[in-house]
């Protein structure tokens, strides 16, 4: 099987989700301290985000499968830099306080907005100067990749602030755990069949491509993006579904946070015992974004 079967593309995809969430997670985490150690990690990430420029630069001029490739994976490292930016808290918003009690309707918006809007806007720009550096290329499947994954993380936040039962889990990093105050956890939105058909909508188009295509940089791409667009759905479903998702990354978590996680079944067991009710387990959803380790705020 070679790297443009169908099947050796969604599992490059799928390692790729997992392996590049898992390492910034970790280095997230291991930078958490001193801010000194979060600006090393920016440097570093800098560099990555750079390389990752210059990868997508070179696979938006092949059309070819390696190219394809090259571009995707060049624009993951990309959006890696804008994530470790936000996860580490060094670039969210001017508002880094929890969001004022008793706001609602437009005051609550603005307030969310305040909290993350410099990183929004950043991303904004990378994607305009994405945009004017590979216009005109002939493999734009890392652009492609870029929107997607800018697209799909609009949307989950949206999905959070309207609101999204299970928003909260054990993998938020300590540098954004302020922004837990803004979820909506007491029901689940109206809204979110909406998200969801779109989401299901775009993927039948990308797999559609991918039927049709005739040149085998152009299936692989189109694989690629559809790949990661099902793993965005899932995704969104993990954050209104009773479903616990740190199994997957609990070895990018901080050691302290695995401790804790290793014996709080215990101690609520034993609680449970206390006053005479079942013993349970609690569970958590997953989104790299915007997640927690301690429970849910109801707004």
């Amino acid at each position: 099987m070679t790297f443009t079967h169908p099947l050796a593309v969604v599992l490059v995809a799928i390692s790729v989700w997992w392996l590049s969430t898992g390492l910034v997670l970790a280095m997230v985490n291991r930078s958490d301290g001193p801010r000194g150690r979060a600006l090393s990690l920016m440097g570093l990430m800098t560099l990555v985000g750079a390389f990752g420029f210059i990868l997508m630069l070179w696979g938006a001029q092949e059309p070819t499968v390696l190219g394809s490739y090259v571009g995707f994976f060049g624009a993951l490292l990309v959006w890696a830099w804008h994530e470790a930016a936000f996860l580490t808290g060094i670039l969210t918003g001017r508002r880094t306080g929890e969001c004022p009690p008793g706001l609602t309707g437009f005051s609550r918006f603005r307030a969310a907005w305040e909290a993350v809007s410099d990183h929004e806007i950043a991303i904004l720009v990378t994607a305009i100067a994405l945009w004017l550096s590979l216009e005109g290329s002939v493999n734009l499947f890392g652009l492609a990749a870029f929107g997607l994954l800018w697209g799909m993380r609009i949307s989950a936040k949206l999905v959070i602030f309207l609101g999204a039962p299970h928003a909260v889990s054990e993998l938020m990093p300590k540098g954004i755990r302020h922004l837990k105050s803004y979820f909506k956890t007491d029901r689940l939105t109206p809204l979110f069949p909406i998200f969801l058909a779109i989401a299901a909508g775009l993927f039948a188009i990308l797999i559609v491509g991918a039927n049709r295509a005739t040149q085998a940089h152009s299936v692989v791409g189109h694989t690629l993006l559809a790949t990661f667009m099902a793993l965005a759905i899932i995704e969104h479903l993990v954050l209104v579904l009773p479903i616990s998702d740190t199994a997957l990354w609990r070895w990018a978590m901080a050691k302290q946070e695995r401790a804790k996680l290793a014996i709080r079944p215990a101690a609520d067991g034993v609680a449970a015992l206390k006053e005479g009710g079942p013993v349970s387990v609690p569970h958590t959803s997953w989104t790299a974004i915007a997640k927690d380790t301690i429970g849910k705020r109801k707004d």
